[in-house]
């Protein structure tokens, strides 16, 4: 049965929601689950697009009649493979 972990990041912004859930995360393993509360409205933003970089599953989010957010993310397996450019590098002459 997957363990469900809370972190409650109320009153911290941008970047500190999303690195203070990095922290959290690197104690679960792939399967459980983080429920994540604040009330940093970059956090609708920046939760969706963490889980995807990150290779986590955003499962739901709620938005609060006191504009408080409460997430609920599966942590997954590993981050997606990314793509690499290539850089072109110009020559001076």
């Amino acid at each position: 049965m997957p363990e469900t972990s809370h972190l409650n990041v109320t009153g911290c912004f941008c970047p500190l929601p999303i690195l203070l859930s990095v922290r959290e995360m690197q104690n679960l393993t792939p399967g459980d689950l983080l429920e994540l509360v604040g009330d940093d409205p970059a956090m609708l933003e920046d939760v969706p697009d963490w889980c995807d970089r990150a290779g986590h599953r955003l499962l739901r989010y709620v938005v609060e009649d006191d504009g408080s957010l409460r997430f609920l993310v599966e942590k997954g397996e590993r981050a997606p493979a990314r793509k690499r450019r290539a850089v072109e590098v110009g020559r001076r002459t």
